[in-house]
């Protein structure tokens, strides 16, 4: 499935409809939070949900609970997917969370893969992709860690404190590691 020029294969998304955005909750880390802030000009409670944590060890222990950040639903559906003339699409597309942009596509043993369980109606061409998306995922990672490590220390320093010290505390975190780099 290549483009007219044939260097650059066509997005299978342009055809869907966006059920990786109704089906999935889109939980977030430090980077996306940081990213979805700056480009929608927006505190974080206005597109966060919290959802309870599943896992002990890596949940954030704030005072509202143990919980995981996550984007707002809106009707079944992602808080940013739009629907415009019976077509689904995101209006965060620009500074959208990693896990949305490497959907469905992942790191198996250090080669890019296409998810087992996806919801796409077609496969992706793992070729035509692969230079775009190895870069991506490399970097999504790198993200995941820095969000383990925060949320770590958040919890042996600050646990049960609210959730928008959390918030403060993370965002001066990631603006402290982009002035590093």
């Amino acid at each position: 499935m290549l483009s007219i020029n044939q260097k650059t294969p066509k997005f299978p998304c342009i055809d869907c409809h966006t059920d990786c955005c109704k089906e999935y909750t889109i939980f977030v880390n430090a980077h996306d939070v940081h990213r979805l802030s700056n480009g929608l000009n927006s505190k974080p409670e206005t597109f966060l949900e919290l959802i309870g944590a599943k896992d002990y060890s890596l949940g954030i222990k704030v005072e509202e609970g143990l919980v995981d950040l996550a984007l707002k639903q809106n009707n079944g559906g992602c808080k940013f997917l739009e629907e415009t003339d019976d077509v689904f699409r995101c209006t965060v597309n620009d500074f959208k969370p990693g896990v949305c942009k490497s959907y469905p596509f992942e790191m198996k043993n250090g080669k890019l893969s296409q998810m087992s369980d996806i919801l796409c109606p077609t496969d992706w061409d793992l070729n035509g992709f692969k230079e775009m998306m190895m870069p991506h995922l490399k970097k999504d990672e790198l993200e995941w860690k820095f969000y383990d490590v925060l949320v770590r220390e958040w919890n042996s320093k600050h646990e049960g404190e609210s959730l928008s010290k959390f918030l403060k505390f993370m965002l001066n975190q990631v603006e402290l590691s982009l002035k590093v780099q």
